[in-house]
């Protein structure tokens, strides 16, 4: 009978970007991206995380930004394994983040601006499956076609002896309570300097420390097999195999035997499992950046992040499932990323940007376990510990994202813009799952900006993101597919203050 793995908690929503930019990065750092999805060559407060060599482009003195973004997403997985109660059967979680600030500082004295930032660089949000996942219930519904196919030569067996069929293999079907949250952030604090060695070429050096929390609650209770009403109808599969070797064994021990030993497997495989447990860890990102203020028309701007190597330590409360042994240790890292953009003026009413983000993801660790033969995950010698893949056999590709954007000055002090963007995670199989996966995306976006003032702008912008669909086959028996989907909307509102002279 195929064992019961009734958690599949690999990889959950740890380093996960849920929202924006590369598989575990979060790229929507302001509100102002939130109008436009372009920030890369930006010469505003944002610049100290999108562009921080652009700083030198500021009036001399303090400039503050603050954004906060409220983020919600759907996910729907639909599994057409063909033993599901409703197959096929669509699963949906909804994932929030109703705070999800950024808050940027950036003080200049001539050539030198010296900067510091808050942000939110990985995860984020608290998913919550309130009916669980095709990995929650699958394991579950093949309980009954195993046991039918198991009673059944049992049936068989008694008919011929006494020509009544007792109807054993007669379970119609299953019964279970799964649920399963989980909450990631990913919390970036960085310092910055940036000077400008010309009028025209200004460079930045800096570092965040990145400090990752994730938290885990789930359960799976009350599995139950529906039985012939003859035979007592719903119970546990455990006591009903007891119950058709009280019927069997006087005429044939041996069976009843085999039967009171897989009942007792059952009773273990099918118990209720509860799961609560939290990750907290931390990292080191070295960025640098250039900018070349061409003219006031053209601005070009690069950044390099460095890889973030993170260890993530569990302190597991309950772990009936085995998923978070206590003090066990995981890599959860963020990747490498380069980015480029432009920034151009034509007209002093209209600006037009572009900009592009690469994601150094394979050779990152991202939490993948290694499984043996069996589908296990492979014990590391320190024996809690499971050994972990990098990702160069999970994803083809590194990711990457395009955007462009138009921003154009209505009046005197209002001002719209809109953004469009898209990119591809560069993923296979082997990364999908139910509780963590990837798709290519689009997305759109469009807002506004007031300037109150000389001193104070004032962001507010909308984000939709549309993802392609996924399907990942399973070979079984019985073959199956999964279909992965998601859409994500963002709103934010946000400031930006000077206090430049």
């Amino acid at each position: 009978m195929k064992k019961l793995n009734l958690f599949i908690i690999a990889m959950v929503v740890s380093a996960t970007s849920v929202f924006a930019g590369g598989l575990v990065t979060n790229t929507n750092g302001s509100a102002a991206w939130a109008r436009t999805l372009t920030r890369e060559a930006s010469l505003g407060v944002d610049a100290v995380y999108f562009n921080p060599a652009g700083l030198a482009q500021l009036k001399n003195g303090l400039h503050l930004s603050i954004s906060n973004q409220s983020i919600f997403q759907t996910r729907t997985i639909t599994s057409d394994y063909q033993f599901l109660d409703g197959s096929p059967k669509t699963y949906q979680a909804d994932l929030t983040a109703p705070i999800f600030p950024s808050i940027y500082a950036a003080f200049k004295a001539d050539k030198w601006t010296f900067s510091a930032g808050f942000n939110v660089i990985g995860g984020g949000g608290s998913a919550n499956f309130e009916e669980g996942l095709p990995s929650f219930e699958i394991p579950v519904s093949g309980l009954v076609p195993s046991l039918r196919q198991s009673l059944t030569p049992i049936d068989d067996a008694v008919e011929g002896l006494t020509t009544v069929n007792p109807g054993f293999a007669n379970i119609t079907g299953y019964n279970m309570n799964a649920s399963f949250s989980g909450s990631s952030a990913y919390y970036g604090v960085q310092v910055g300097a940036t000077y400008a060695i010309t009028d025209m070429i200004s460079v930045a050096i800096g570092g965040r420390y990145v400090m990752a929390n994730n938290a885990y609650e789930g359960s799976l209770t009350g599995v139950t097999i529906d039985a012939p009403a003859a035979y007592g109808g719903t119970q546990t599969p455990g006591n009903y195999l007891r119950l058709v070797s009280s019927q069997i064994s006087p005429f044939d021990p041996g069976t009843g035997a085999v039967l009171d030993a897989t009942a007792t497997g059952l009773d273990a495989q099918t118990a209720d499992k509860q799961l609560e447990a939290t990750q907290s860890g931390s990292g080191f990102t070295p960025f640098i950046s250039v900018n070349l203020h061409v003219t006031d028309m053209i601005n070009i701007a690069a950044k390099y992040e460095h890889h973030t190597k993170i260890e993530m330590t569990n302190d597991m409360t309950v772990d009936d499932v085995g998923m978070f042994p206590d003090k066990a240790k995981t890599r959860a890292d963020l990747p490498g990323m380069f980015t480029l953009g432009a920034r151009i003026q034509p007209i002093n009413k209209l600006t037009a940007s572009v900009g592009f983000n690469y994601f150094l993801d394979k050779p990152a660790y991202y939490g993948k376990p290694e499984l043996d033969a069996n589908g296990e995950k492979v014990m590391d010698e320190d024996g809690i510990s499971f050994v972990q893949i990098n990702n160069e056999t999970t994803i083809d590709k590194n990711a990457y994202t395009i955007s462009a954007s138009l921003e154009y000055k209505l009046l005197g002090i209002l001002g719209l813009s809109a953004g469009f963007s898209t990119g591809n995670l560069g993923v296979n199989d082997g990364y999908q799952s139910d509780l963590s996966y990837a798709q290519k995306s689009s997305t759109i976006a469009g807002g506004v900006f007031v300037e109150v003032g000389e001193m104070v702008t004032i962001n507010a912008g909308y984000v939709y993101v549309m993802y392609d669909d996924y399907s990942k086959g399973s070979d079984g028996p019985p073959a199956w597919t999964d279909t992965y989907g998601k859409n994500t909307s963002i709103i934010a509102i946000g400031a930006d203050i000077s206090l430049g002279r």
